[in-house]
């Protein structure tokens, strides 16, 4: 029946979003795990540190946006929570180190890389499921 076919569609093209999740995040896992480390470690990472490069840009969070809330709820939270995590590090990173608000933003901007890189092992758990 077409309920039927749908209901088949529906579920694959789930799992073709979701195990593209698992690959950009697992391509980004590398990226944030260097930032997280070295806002982490004593030495120039402790202090207010500033990055030109961006976090996050142009990925598919911002392709596929509603079809997280197609997931379950813990998978949709958690990757709703990273990438916000990611994309509030990304506006805090954009503050100049002559704005009066720098090392504020700069500590915001470490607590959400680090935030982003303790919701990676679970998220990929998650994304495993989904897709296999």
């Amino acid at each position: 029946s077409s309920y039927f076919m749908w209901k088949v569609q529906i579920k694959h093209n789930r799992k073709t979003v979701a195990k593209g999740f698992y690959i950009e995040i697992y391509s980004l896992e590398e990226h944030i795990e260097r930032f997280a480390r070295l806002f982490d470690a004593p030495g120039p990472g402790a202090g207010p540190v500033e990055i030109k490069q961006p976090f996050y840009s142009d990925g598919l969070f911002f392709v596929f946006r509603k079809e997280i809330f197609g997931f379950n709820q813990d998978l949709s939270e958690g990757l709703f929570e990273f990438y916000n995590c990611l994309l509030t590090a990304d506006e805090n990173r954009k503050v100049a180190p002559s704005d009066q608000f720098f090392t504020l933003t700069n500590d915001a901007m470490k607590s959400s890389i680090k935030k982003a890189y303790n919701l990676l092992p679970n998220l990929k758990e998650l994304l495993k499921k989904e897709f296999s």
